[in-house]
């Protein structure tokens, strides 16, 4: 190409040295080269360009696949992936005006040809990764949404059985407070029994014309009975006892 171009350069000298009919043709092929050479600078440059968005398509991947290796949220992970597709989009239009300027070209370059294969190559490539990330992410948050489902079942088992367990430890402290009440009335009545034999023994010493000694066992027997009453809460045994200690004394 180059070398056309330079060829052409004497070629331009020559005009004035030609007739007119020959300075036409030879116009006519500088400006042919000139619209070849204005073509191929126009192919170099998109070329150049597609081959830098490929770069970038490649570094954002592997940034995106970074971030959610180490985390990130699912809505900037899909805004940036939007964002890699339309520049995927882009260069696939960019490589089919490529294609299409090439093949309209009188002199069609073998070498372009070959980089635009390589490119397309390199775009399907990065295409395919692209793929595979979001297929390892889809698989990546339905496994963590299965997790969190697993774990709120859990937590929703635990919250159960924590609220049995509760239910339970208030049963056993009713039950608790039952027996203690019922002891409470037991010793009560009990404590109540041991007065009220007591206070039937003293009675009978005091009225029935026992021998002395006998009476002193009876008040004794009364005596016992009213401590009894007493240890079991009977507050009113204790002046009885008081006064039957100084009576058999």
């Amino acid at each position: 190409m180059i070398k056309r171009i330079v060829f052409a350069l004497p070629v331009i000298g020559m005009l004035w040295s030609c007739g007119t009919k020959e300075k036409e043709q030879l116009r006519a092929q500088v400006d042919s080269l000139r619209t070849e050479l204005q073509m191929s600078q126009q192919t170099a440059a998109t070329l150049e360009e597609v081959g830098s968005l490929i770069d970038s398509i490649d570094a954002s991947r592997q940034l995106l696949r970074t971030d959610v290796v180490e985390g990130t949220s699912y809505k900037d992970y899909k805004s940036r992936l939007q964002a890699i597709n339309r520049h995927i989009r882009d260069t696939e239009a960019k490589i089919a005006e490529l294609e299409k300027s090439v093949k309209t070209s009188k002199n069609s370059s073998a070498g372009y040809n070959a980089t635009i294969k390589r490119l397309k190559n390199d775009l399907e490539v990065s295409t395919q990764q692209i793929a595979s990330l979001q297929t390892e992410v889809e698989k990546m948050r339905g496994e963590n949404q299965q997790l969190a489902m697993t774990v709120s079942q859990k937590d929703s088992t635990l919250a159960e059985r924590e609220g049995m367990i509760k239910m339970r430890e208030q049963d056993v402290a009713n039950l608790e407070n039952k027996v203690v009440e019922i002891n409470a009335q037991a010793n009560k009545t009990q404590a109540d029994m041991y007065y009220a034999q007591a206070a039937a023994l003293e009675t009978a010493a005091a009225r029935t014309k026992f021998a002395p000694k006998k009476k002193k066992e009876t008040q004794r027997e009364a005596l016992e009975l009213y401590k009894l009453s007493l240890s079991l809460g009977k507050t009113e045994a204790q002046t009885k006892i008081e006064e039957l200690e100084k009576a058999i004394s």
